[in-house]
């Protein structure tokens, strides 16, 4: 019995060759790429210079190249049929469109011939690959077609294949099978949609920022979706509320703009990799500012001073609440650095080892965040990322072999209500390490001295710098030195001219 992998060599290929950035065009290169290898070495070329069509049979399957030339086959016109449909979301052309659902149907049937084929020479494993490998197939050309009932019974058959897969695969090879089955349940949620069942506004954001492959043919029909949703949303409500303040938001241009930030971040709630998404939701910020100022300063021009001002307040909000957000953006940056830097390297840079790490890095995020919360004016938060940032600075002195300092800044900690785990451990390593280094000084006495003077300090007018004239020029004499100089002649200009 011949063993196909089917779902570990699809994935394999598609994160190594340019599906991790939706990049279609590489993937269906690789593919084409792939199969002409693959024909060479089993040689089953299809004629040179004129093409000569070639069956493959199950006989022929009994290596398992030819199973691999089928799936590629099947990958490529995969490939294209999404690539096609990237044009088809910035421009929609009618025959994008039929192109798209050929190279789908052609998809098919290379899926139902390699299905036809393990069926034959492979064994059970391999079998149920080949199924749920077409049914998934299937199930994308009946959504394009919007059978949305064949759809989804195509990827429940698909999700139940790979279920009994799971039971019998390794734990390597269930990463990829789990894999599957979470790009298999938008889909599946997407047509019980369409067929009538309710799908509350979070599962399609879900569907929308899932980045799936799968979801890519999905992307302008959730779209349409979401706009249905914030248009009753526009007609029920236009307010918004911050820090208790309720503000109703006339413009509907930036109504939509705020409620699609609103909608990412929801999003957001679900996802692993969420810069990319905070940028986003910025541009929407950005969007909504845009239109409220320019009602702000039209009424300002006719005079309405009254409304001007509430659309003034209003700015102020949605600028509050887009820095409040760049606070948490800021946190989550923190928190992947937190998670790169080792923190196993203390015991040994308080022993005297010259240290890799560069919690300097960290420091410049919290002072940004700093920087952030102090524009907000929220005192209590202020303080809690002061007491994470003096730990940070802590550990930037230990590496800098200045023990003191770091217990002061730890005992600065203490004082800002940080008292964690890491904290409390550090300080009294820090206790043993000034005990191991001599005779250690009285710490129960250290402390930062509060800043008495401003940093970098204020500018002020000083006094013009004077000019100073050379007055005496003219009343001295200087010696004449006529008779010093040498007298030039041709021989003197030859002989410096060959000296040289």
């Amino acid at each position: 019995m011949v063993k196909v992998e089917i779902i570990s060599t699809v994935k394999t290929a598609q994160t190594q060759n340019g599906l991790r950035h939706n990049d279609y065009l590489r993937y269906r290169r690789y593919c084409a790429k792939r199969l002409r290898r693959l024909r060479e070495a089993v040689d089953f070329m299809l004629g040179r210079g004129k093409f000569e069509h070639k069956e493959i049979t199950p006989e022929q399957c009994q290596d398992p190249r030819f199973l691999q030339m089928l799936l590629f086959n099947s990958e490529r016109a995969w490939a294209y049929a999404m690539q096609l449909r990237q044009h088809l979301s910035s421009s929609i052309s009618s025959k994008t469109k039929r192109h798209l659902l050929t190279r789908l149907r052609k998809a098919v049937k290379w899926a139902d011939k390699l299905e036809e084929c393990i069926n034959s020479v492979g064994d059970v494993k391999s079998t149920l690959e080949g199924q749920a490998y077409r049914a998934m197939m299937t199930g994308n050309l009946y959504l394009e077609e919007q059978a949305w009932e064949s759809a989804r019974d195509q990827f429940l058959a698909a999700q139940a294949v790979l279920g009994k897969l799971r039971e019998v695969a390794d734990s390597i090879e269930v990463v990829g099978i789990n894999e599957k089955l979470t790009h298999l349940e938008p889909m599946i949620m997407y047509c019980q949609h369409q067929l009538g069942n309710e799908v509350s506004t979070e599962e399609l954001l879900a569907l929308r920022y899932s980045q799936t492959p799968e979801a890519q043919l999905l992307d302008a029909q959730i779209e349409s979706l979401l706009a249905e949703a914030r248009q009753q949303k526009l007609q029920s409500a236009g307010e918004i509320t911050f820090r208790d303040k309720t503000y109703t938001v006339k413009n509907e241009k930036a109504r939509t703009a705020l409620q699609k930030a609103e909608e990412v971040f929801l999003a957001m709630q679900k996802v692993h990799k969420k810069l990319d998404m905070y940028t986003e939701a910025f541009a929407h910020f950005d969007e909504a500012i845009k239109w409220i100022k320019k009602e702000k300063d039209e009424k300002a021009s006719l005079g309405d001073i009254g409304e001007a001002n509430v659309w003034g307040q209003l700015l102020e909000a949605v600028q509050q609440m887009k820095k409040s957000r760049i606070v948490e953006r800021n946190l989550h940056l923190a928190e992947l650095s937190i998670q790169k830097f080792d923190s196993s390297e203390v015991d040994s840079v308080i022993k005297g080892t010259k240290p890799k790490g560069k919690p300097q890095e960290i420091v410049k995020i919290y002072d940004t965040i700093l920087n952030s919360v102090r524009e907000l004016g929220d005192q209590e938060k202020e303080n809690e990322i002061r007491g994470i940032r003096a730990y940070y600075m802590a550990l930037v002195h230990l590496y800098n072999d200045k023990l003191l300092e770091a217990y002061a800044l730890l005992q600065r900690c203490v004082e800002l209500n940080n008292t964690s785990h890491e904290v409390r451990e550090l300080m009294v390593k820090l206790q043993a390490g000034l005990a191991i280094r001599g005779s250690p000084p009285d710490i129960s006495n250290l402390s930062l001295t509060e800043q008495t003077h401003l940093f970098p300090p204020s500018l002020e007018p000083v006094q013009c710098k004077p000019v100073f004239f050379d007055l005496a020029f003219d009343s001295i004499e200087y010696p004449n030195l006529q008779d010093r100089i040498k007298p030039k002649g041709i021989f003197s200009t030859i002989k410096g001219f060959f000296g040289r």
